[in-house]
Formats: structure tokens, C-alpha cells, sequence
């Protein structure tokens, strides 16, 4: 049950990256980035996918490496928020 609400939030971020790309309300990278982290969680092939486009494009991957760790981090401190 958890893969398939990665996967189902991972399309819904994508879908809003999608959008977002193109209303200058939304921030359009950002929702695509957190929707490819999301199917990274619920599936192997858009894991795999995900390495071999930071191989290709170093530069790149080198960014979303860092947004990745950036979302990283501030899921972390909203759940030790809640924590205390």
C-alpha cells in the first residue's frame, strides 16, 4: 500500500510540475523534483533512470543531487518540529 501512494503522489507532483513550468505561480522544477523523489521510492526503474540521467549530465545531477538532499533536510526538521 505505501509503493502505490509514493507512486500516486509522485504523479501528482510531476503533474503539477508539468503545469507549473508553464504559470509563472508555480514553481515548476521544484514539484518535478519532488515528484522524481517520490517514484524513486516506489519504483526501481525511475531509480535507475534517475542515476543514469546524473551520469549523463553531471551538471545537472549535481543539482538535483543538491535539491534532493535540500528536501532532504527540511523533512527533517518538520518532523523533529512535530516531535517536540
Amino acid at each position: 500500500m505505501p509503493r502505490i501512494r509514493w507512486l500516486i503522489t509522485g504523479i501528482v507532483f510531476l503533474i503539477l510540475g508539468v503545469i507549473g513550468l508553464f504559470l509563472p505561480i508555480l514553481q515548476g522544477i521544484l514539484f518535478i523534483v519532488i515528484g522524481l523523489m517520490c517514484l524513486s521510492k516506489s519504483s526501481a526503474t525511475v531509480r535507475l533512470k534517475k542515476i543514469q540521467f546524473k551520469k549523463r549530465f553531471p551538471r545537472l545531477g549535481a543539482k538535483l543531487f543538491f535539491l534532493e538532499e535540500k528536501a532532504r533536510a527540511w523533512r527533517r526538521r518538520k518532523k523533529d518540529k512535530t516531535k517536540e
